[in-house]
């Protein structure tokens, strides 16, 4: 019972519609039927333009060629001139400076692949440099292997080089130089 008024309601709106939409055709049909009694309207026929008079003067159009314009090119701006480069004097390579260096170098390297620089006597870290090590992997070049007899690097002047760890990771190296005593004014260092 409830639902009974909702559908009356409903049943209301669509008959309410439904008279809306007869109430506008019926207009709809009235307006078609004025509109065919009504006279015809008058239909406008086409005039003739009138022709436009012809201008009274006519337009004369002459051409002047532009003057000739003779230029002259631009002067180049005057060679500059640089100084000669400066001549150093040649560089003097030390080959014993060289090869401290070498060795210095062949000692970072390993450190780098290690974790650290070997450490222990001459002939200890010669052993490590040449390939005893973990990674069997050799640091000293044939070139650089003067060694004496009790296994050490040794430098030109036939002594052995002084291996001083700083820190794990950097090594001086010293040559005793000409005199072939250490820690003296000709000594050759690198680290």
């Amino acid at each position: 019972m409830k639902r009974l008024p909702l559908i009356l309601a409903a049943v209301a709106v669509v008959l309410a519609g439904v008279a809306f939409w007869l109430a506008g055709r019926q207009r709809v049909a009235a307006d078609s039927t004025a509109v065919a009694s009504a006279p015809p309207l008058p239909v406008a026929r086409p005039t003739k333009p009138e022709p436009t008079p012809p201008p009274l003067v006519k337009e004369v159009v002459t051409t002047i060629p532009p003057p000739a314009v003779v230029t002259k090119p631009a002067p180049s701006p005057p060679a500059r001139k640089f100084p000669p480069p400066p001549q150093y004097p040649p560089i003097k390579v030390d080959p014993e400076k060289q090869a401290v260096e070498e060795v210095a170098l062949n000692l970072r390297s390993f450190g780098q692949r290690f974790g650290g620089n070997p450490v222990g006597t001459n002939a200890e870290i010669v052993r490590a440099l040449m390939g005893e090590n973990e990674g069997r992997a050799t640091y000293l070049p044939p070139e650089q292997r003067k060694l004496n007899g009790n296994g050490e690097l040794i430098d030109r002047w036939g002594t052995p080089y002084f291996f001083h760890s700083e820190s794990a990771t950097e090594t001086e190296v010293r040559s005793a130089g000409p005199d072939k005593t250490l820690w003296t004014i000709d000594d050759i260092v690198s680290k």
